[in-house]
């Protein structure tokens, strides 16, 4: 059965089988994780066995531009760490959820909530308004922000734009 259509960022991400999604952002899991707890829009696992976590942004702050000045810098700051905190956190839910700290129902689906030896873990920010070649400091910046997760994980960092996100099958087509 296939899950509604997810609306972020001015684009609808989608569809995907039900059974392979957990809408992590607004699930239980989420709400009774506690306060200050914060979550990407979605979790999806792919037919081939990688686990997505996937934020969506219609911009951020180009790398390039991050000491032009103090404000410059700060909301930089903010926005890579907010970024940063959602994938972080929502992994820590999603693994707790898988080994069962929150019960039978966490509002997952059947597939996405199986054994995890062989997945594939990747943090997927999707900036609908970037250009290609700008996606780069995006993606470095976060890199290494994830460094020590990702050594932990063995997960890796994707970035990718409106049209890059539909190829790779997120953004439903026709957008």
């Amino acid at each position: 059965m296939m899950a509604p259509l997810i609306a972020e960022s001015g684009v609808e991400f989608g569809p995907f089988e039900e059974e392979r999604l957990f809408r992590i952002e607004h699930s239980e899991v989420h709400k009774r994780a506690g306060k200050g707890i914060k979550a990407v829009e979605f979790v999806y696992l792919t037919k081939k066995a990688n686990l997505l976590f996937v934020e969506a942004k219609t911009s951020c702050p180009n790398p390039e531009n991050r000491d032009k000045d103090s404000d410059m810098r700060k909301k930089y700051e903010e926005t890579y760490s907010e970024i940063t905190d959602k994938f972080i956190d929502s992994l820590h839910m999603f693994a707790a959820m898988a080994l069962g700290r929150y019960g039978e129902k966490p509002g997952a689906g059947q597939l996405i909530r199986r054994t995890y030896s062989e997945i594939g873990i990747k943090f997927v920010l999707v900036i609908t308004g970037a250009k290609e070649e700008w996606l780069m400091g995006p993606k470095a910046e976060l890199e290494a922000r994830l460094l020590r997760v990702r050594n932990i994980w063995k997960a890796d960092v994707i970035v990718l734009n409106k049209d890059m996100a539909t190829r790779y099958g997120l953004i439903r087509d026709g957008e």
